[in-house]
């Protein structure tokens, strides 16, 4: 099922947003590649491998636009999302979700780079990474790791926050790929977080 965002649900994004939106923003190439990296443990698996098993539970999500596709499970609601200045392109809630007031789900975000740079993962990951910890110092980035998102190469880093009282676990994952990059969160609560976690991996991997 796909629909457009409400405003319930861009609500939510926002509040989200107050973190992730500087993944999102542009990225120099930095002038050091140096970088310090965590893969005792793998937030998420996203080798994007499917059996057929899986294949039968998937739904083809297809944006013409931005020059992409991605499956996710059935049972899961799919969203574009109308102009937003936070390049936010479509939105996939969990089973169950209310629409207006969502806490699982997992949403993409396209950012637009340099064509003359040609802004490898490093240098994004790099840049992405400096403007996290400036933006929020205080933030404790629990896992970090190198995965795969389809046939690309990313990276992935997992943290915790709080929302009126209520405990958050987020994963945010993203590759290049040519001249944009696409940027990946996963939002539940805690303690839901196993629960839907697989079905984040099928999304995120399936990115084509």
């Amino acid at each position: 099922m796909k629909r457009r965002f409400s405003l319930g649900l861009r609500a939510v994004l926002v509040q989200i947003l107050f973190l992730s939106a500087v993944l999102a923003q542009p990225c120099p190439a930095p002038a050091s590649m140096a970088s310090q990296q965590n893969t005792d443990q793998v937030p998420v698996n996203t080798s994007g491998a499917l059996g057929l098993s899986d294949l039968k539970e998937l739904n083809l999500y297809e944006n013409a636009e931005n020059g992409f596709s991605l499956s996710y499970p059935a049972g899961w609601i799919a969203q574009e999302a109308g102009p937003n200045e936070e390049g936010l392109v479509a939105g996939f809630l969990a089973p169950g979700e209310d629409v207006n007031a969502p806490e699982v789900y997992v949403f993409l975000q396209i950012e637009k780079l340099p064509e003359k740079q040609m802004v490898t993962l490093e240098q994004y990951t790099q840049s992405a990474l400096n403007s996290l910890k400036k933006a929020q110092p205080n933030l404790a980035i629990q896992n970090e790791t190198e995965i795969s998102i389809g046939d690309s190469p990313g990276h992935a880093i997992a943290y915790s926050l709080s929302s009126s009282g209520a405990e958050y676990d987020v994963v945010k994952a993203w590759t290049v790929k040519g001249d944009k990059a696409f940027i990946f969160t996963y939002n539940a609560p805690s303690h839901r977080y196993d629960e839907f976690a697989g079905d984040a991996e099928k999304i995120i991997g399936s990115l084509k």
